[in-house]
This record gives structure tokens, sequence and C-alpha cells, in this order.
């Protein structure tokens, strides 16, 4: 899994470490159309085998409503969400995270705790 969608809440300073960290990222706006339904965004990403990657919990409902095996969501917890305290996430996720191990899984991430739900 190093394709990943990136929601549009994610900024773009987080698309840019993704990028330099070996993900070849795909913008929401790139294949939806604008302000696209969060349903609509993951009925795209489970059809293609691509991973999400948000600031919205809301996804994490609409992981539920899959069928096991066939979504991977990150959400990434960052209180507050700045570009600096989300890449920290990134950062810390990066060294504990097998990526193999979340594939098709909902990855709750934030600076002190990741969560991995299947």
């Amino acid at each position: 899994m190093r394709q990943i969608i990136i929601d549009e809440n994610i900024p773009r300073n987080a698309g840019e470490w993704l990028v330099k960290n070996s993900f070849e990222i795909i913008n929401v706006s790139e294949i939806l159309p604008r302000r696209a339904k969060d349903y609509t965004i993951a009925e795209y990403a489970a059809k293609h085998g691509i991973a999400i990657i948000t600031l919205d919990k809301g996804f994490a409902k609409i992981y539920r409503t899959f069928q096991t095996g066939t979504l991977t969501i990150i959400i990434l917890r960052a209180n507050p969400a700045t570009t600096a305290n989300i890449i920290e996430a990134l950062n810390v996720a990066q060294q504990k995270i097998n990526l193999g191990e979340i594939q098709n899984k909902l990855v709750i991430i934030s600076k002190k705790r990741i969560r991995i739900i299947s």
C-alpha cells in the first residue's frame, strides 16, 4: 500500500511529507468532484484498493459499513490539527507501523497512540 488518497482536509505540507516518504498521493479532487461525499470517496478507494488518509473521524462509521477486508482508512488525530502536529503523528506512525499489517483496516493515529481496528 504505497498509493494513498488524501482527503481535502489534509494540508499540502502533509501530502508533501507522504511523497517524500515514498507514497504516491492522489488528491480527492483529482478523482472525484469537489466536496464529494465521504461515502463516495470510500467507495472509490475500496473499488480501486487504495487507502484513504483523513482528519475526519466520520470515516470510522463509514468503514464499519463496508465488507470486512475491502477498505483501508487512516484517521489522523492531531490536536490541534496543524501541519506540524500531523507530520509529527505521521513520523511516529512510520516508525511503529508495518504497512502490510494495516491493509484493509481502520487505523487511528495520534502522536501518542496508534489503534488498528479490523
